[in-house]
């Protein structure tokens, strides 16, 4: 003998995200106006749903709308699952509509968030793509998805390629600890350095005739960014690549310590993705960072370090 199971009916979706426009809105016009239907087709996907539940789901309070408990439940319980179905969805509809998007990968997290995440509305505005842009220190395969790799340490050998700008480094500290250090000059120089950077320090020890014996790791950090930080709150003095720091010295809050610029030998070059389906807007976008990039360093040529 066989035993018959009725299939619970399926939960009304549609009426789901409605009820949750009504709880965000608190309104059944202003959720009709944010989903583009009517304030009656509102009512009847409530309706729906209160059918399915078995319970109401709001009240009315003159033109307003208030939860019954079971509603507040219901809402506490779907609304952010709805928000992120609805964004995983939006960006799948991004990645269908790539000719207005470029994936931009980069090795380079203090580069990106320093010179050219600042570069990137402007760009836009102008251009009409958007940017993604991911960082990853792993060597990139050709089956990776991305349209332009900016690199220092990574290539894309046989790609497209534009050199952005050539490496120099210079030493830095805040104000008061280059006062305290020229006060006494005998003491070793406390050095913050950054992991993702060790060699720096050597290199610009060794072309500006610094004695290892006077240097003093104090502090160090991951990245070149956190490292320029603590510089700036007085941790020691640090080696970094200029153009991280171009604003602090403008405005003071770094002063170079001996107005060397010493190249490092290194360049930050852009990649096209050879596999990439928007090559010619990728190559666009290279084109223009480096050109952005050199007015930058044009503009920094009418000051020197520290100057008003």
């Amino acid at each position: 003998m066989s035993i018959l199971h009725t299939r619970a009916p399926d939960a009304p979706l549609t009426a789901l995200r409605a009820f949750v426009a009504v709880g965000r809105h608190g309104s059944f016009t202003r959720a009709a106006d944010s989903l583009g239907i009517t304030q009656s087709a509102v009512s009847r996907h409530i309706s729906t749903l209160e059918t399915f539940a078995d319970c109401r789901l709001f009240v009315r309070r003159g033109s307003t709308i208030e939860f019954t408990p079971p509603g507040l439940q219901l809402f506490e319980a779907v609304k952010d699952a709805l928000s992120t179905i609805e964004l995983t969805m939006q960006l799948l509809a991004q990645r269908g509509q790539r000719h207005d998007r470029l994936k931009v990968r980069t090795s380079l997290p203090s580069f990106a968030m320093t010179v050219v995440i600042p570069s990137l509305g402007a760009y836009t505005a102008k251009h009409g793509v958007q940017i993604d842009l991911i960082t990853s220190l792993s060597p990139p395969q050709t089956s990776d998805d991305f349209d332009v790799l900016i690199s220092r340490d990574l290539s894309l050998p046989g790609t497209e390629c534009w050199e952005l700008v050539r490496e120099e480094l210079i030493c830095v500290a805040s104000p008061a600890v280059i006062e305290r250090f020229n006060a006494q000059p005998e003491i070793r120089m406390p050095m913050v350095a950054a992991r993702s950077r060790p060699d720096v320090i050597a290199i610009w020890a060794l072309a500006a005739d610094v004695s290892p014996d006077r240097l003093h790791v104090v502090a160090t950090y991951d990245h070149l960014f956190l490292a320029a930080t603590a510089a700036i709150g007085g941790a020691g003095f640090l080696v970094v690549p200029q153009w991280l720091v171009l604003q602090q010295l403008q405005v003071g809050s770094l002063v170079s310590f001996d107005n060397q610029r010493i190249g490092s030998g290194a360049s930050y070059v852009a990649y096209v993705h050879a596999h990439s389906a928007h090559a010619q807007t990728a190559g666009a976008f290279c084109r223009w960072l480096k050109a952005s990039l050199r007015d930058r360093a044009s503009g920094d040529e009418c000051r020197t370090p520290g100057s008003a």
